[in-house]
């Protein structure tokens, strides 16, 4: 059976100031269908919603993102995030095989800015599935040696300058899902 949680639950599970966790709502989700202010229904989330409405308001107010480029960031991973396992009930039509992702035991997104112009917001995404980290000794030094599959998401084309590195971002996608897992319960 599917769990749907209210505002109020999702705030104080997840730690987050009520009025703060309403306006993310109102920023990363469309209308509800059945809610309005004078309605008398509250809203409710599915795992799926309470995740889009979380990952969206750790881009502003920890990766310090505006809203428009957090909506940004998130329209143009959603379809990867959906094929890759990050939503709890929609799957998506996955093209990675299963046995690939049952090795990967933490993606990392880079988000990189593309200065197109000040009106329009443009991002392009490196992405590493981490199949292993471990440390290895290399001429008696200490270093780590990791393997992982890297998927790029919106090449920046042959016009569009490098991405500045100064600009880059990088998202532990795997712990903001496994906190929002853990702290909702949905681990078990």
């Amino acid at each position: 059976m599917i769990k749907y949680y209210t505002n109020r639950e999702l705030s104080r599970k997840l730690e987050i100031n009520i009025a703060r966790w309403k306006r993310w709502s109102r920023e990363f989700l469309p209308p509800d269908p059945l809610g309005g202010m004078q309605s008398g229904y509250a809203r409710q989330y599915s795992p799926d919603g309470a995740f889009t409405v979380f990952l969206g308001g750790y881009l502003v107010a920890y990766m310090k993102f505006t809203i428009p480029e957090a909506k940004q960031i998130l329209k143009d991973l959603h379809d990867w995030l959906v094929n890759n396992g990050f939503y709890f009930l929609d799957k998506g039509d996955s093209k990675i095989s299963d046995t690939i992702n049952s090795v990967i035991y933490r993606h990392v997104i880079y988000i990189h800015e593309n200065n197109l112009s000040e009106k329009r917001i443009d991002f392009c995404y490196k992405i590493k599935g981490i199949i292993s980290d471990m440390p290895v000794d290399y001429n008696g030094r200490q270093v780590r040696e990791e393997l992982y599959m890297e998927t790029t998401i919106k090449k920046p084309d042959k016009q569009t300058p490098e991405p500045d590195a100064i600009k880059v971002k990088m998202l532990n996608i795997t712990e903001v899902r496994n906190k929002l897992s853990e702290r909702l319960g949905l681990n078990k």
